[in-house]
């Protein structure tokens, strides 16, 4: 088993625990790009059929709008901490799911053909809703307001570029773009995300962290 999995056998047991003192409970698993946040999501769904597992990720913006934004940005780290995804959808999904919605309806990026997928149907009927994603706990972005437990995976920033970095080169083969490459944007990031654990230290306000 590895280390994310075992880390997320501990949060499905203290999940269990608060989800007795809430109808409907809303969690959040923040955490650097490769910390393991998706691997957590989706198992503590599988363990436990009272959860939904939602992924930030797919609701990105759109990458000709993310393109744009990035090439007329002063500040493109900004980009990154604001617009990369469509947290008004998200938001819809959250709101919706605390008013006792049975489901809804929106768009999920689908990466491998740089588009929309048709909507999805997602089912608001369980009890918990587990969103894992990156700048979850950003104060600005009013998402956080309905969050009731956070969860943050310390990653070690080093070890977690490997990962993602062996991940890229086997998905994009000759078509691979070092970190260092102009045309490669996750330097913006990089940035975004050193200054939003240093302004907003993401640690303090969790209930739970991980040392990944």
């Amino acid at each position: 088993m590895i280390k994310s999995e075992r880390i997320a056998k501990k949060i499905c047991q203290e999940v269990k625990v608060w989800k007795k003192d809430h109808a409907k409970l809303i969690v959040a698993v923040d955490g650097y790009a490769g910390s393991g946040k998706t691997t957590v999501g989706n198992f503590i769904a599988k363990h436990d059929k009272d959860v939904l597992s939602v992924h930030l990720d797919d609701f990105i913006n759109h990458w000709k709008i993310r393109k744009q934004k990035i090439e007329k940005a002063k500040d493109k780290p900004k980009i990154f901490e604001y617009h990369w995804y469509r947290y008004d959808d998200l938001e819809r999904l959250v709101k919706a799911f605390l008013s006792g919605k049975k489901s809804i309806k929106l768009k999920t990026y689908n990466y491998d053909k740089n588009d929309f997928n048709p909507k999805q149907t997602f089912d608001l009927s369980k009890k918990v809703l587990v969103i894992d994603g990156i700048f979850l706990f950003h104060p600005k972005h009013t998402l956080t307001k309905y969050i009731h437990k956070n969860i943050y995976l310390d990653a070690d920033f080093a070890k977690a570029d490997k990962k993602r970095i062996a991940k890229e080169k086997k998905k994009f083969g000759k078509k691979y773009l070092p970190d260092n490459h102009p045309n490669n944007w996750v330097r913006h990031f990089k940035r975004a995300y050193k200054r939003y654990i240093d302004q907003y230290t993401p640690k303090k306000v969790s209930d739970l962290v991980f040392k990944i």
